[in-house]
């Protein structure tokens, strides 16, 4: 039992005992026909009543704020699980951009590539028609001469 129960108990115990002494003290005073000890008994039974009542409001109050405490703690590891879960989509997302632009880079790299054969085979063209008409042309001068 913790210290707090322990002292919860104690306090519940001694209500009790002195509701029964009250009690007691308003039979006995009522019974000698001594009415300051029956006022007394009565009186000692109302501060007993008020203490069990304390007593029960304070239980009432640690279970709220046990009860409490255990919501904060649910909420913290929920919100720290949605948390997670809302990292590792934003990891997710970041792969798939990081994929998506590898995947645009090497389109690029290809295209690039293809672009590049295509103009190295214009300047291969060019070079053999310069070369073609240089020859030809040539072949006109020794012709004429």
């Amino acid at each position: 039992m913790s210290h707090d129960n322990e002292d919860t108990a104690a306090e519940a115990r001694k209500g009790l005992i002195a509701g029964v002494v009250g009690k007691v003290r308003e039979i006995a005073g009522a019974a000698t026909g001594n009415d300051d000890l029956a006022e007394k008994g009565r009186i000692q039974q109302a501060e007993a009543q008020h203490r069990r009542d304390a007593v029960a409001e304070e239980a009432i109050a640690d279970a709220k704020r046990q009860k409490a405490a255990d919501d904060l703690r649910d909420a913290n590891h929920e919100t720290a699980a949605e948390r997670e879960a809302a990292q590792d989509r934003a990891d997710k997302a970041q792969r798939a951009v990081e994929n998506i632009r590898a995947a645009e880079h090497a389109d690029a790299e290809r295209a690039a590539s293809k672009q590049e054969a295509i103009e190295r085979r214009a300047a291969e063209q060019r070079a053999d028609d310069v070369a073609a008409t240089g020859i030809s042309e040539a072949e006109g001068v020794a012709a004429d001469a």
